[in-house]
């Protein structure tokens, strides 16, 4: 009976050591996983924004974000009125970094 007890006992011990790893390494992946999350949203936000491209776009000038290949906004602005050199940038397409940037372009074709 002794014996048998022993034995029980020595299982649960066993069992409940079992279970604090499996508790321990459950909360260390959690935490890795986490800290990876983390790193990937910093390395998002540091990321530097594509900004705004200008192109031709069915006649129109029109503003892509990013790499998009539809439109964002269609100006209210014919291509045909801009210069030479200007029509040609943008069918190249015209990089503006922020909107503080996309605003100076505009008010030069408006000006």
């Amino acid at each position: 009976m002794e014996s048998t007890n022993c034995k029980i006992g020595m299982l649960l011990v066993s069992m409940t050591i079992s279970a604090v790893l499996l508790v321990v390494s459950a909360g260390n992946s959690l935490r890795q996983q986490k800290e990876i999350r983390v790193e990937k949203t910093a390395a998002l936000a540091e990321k530097e924004p594509v900004g705004f491209v200008l192109k031709t776009y069915e006649g129109k000038v029109a503003l892509f974000r990013e790499n998009s290949q539809k439109p964002y906004q269609i100006l209210d602005l014919e291509v045909y009125l801009l210069p030479d050199a200007d029509r040609q940038a943008l069918e190249e397409g015209i990089l503006a970094e922020n909107e503080q940037a996309l605003r100076k372009i505009l008010e030069d074709w408006e000006g």
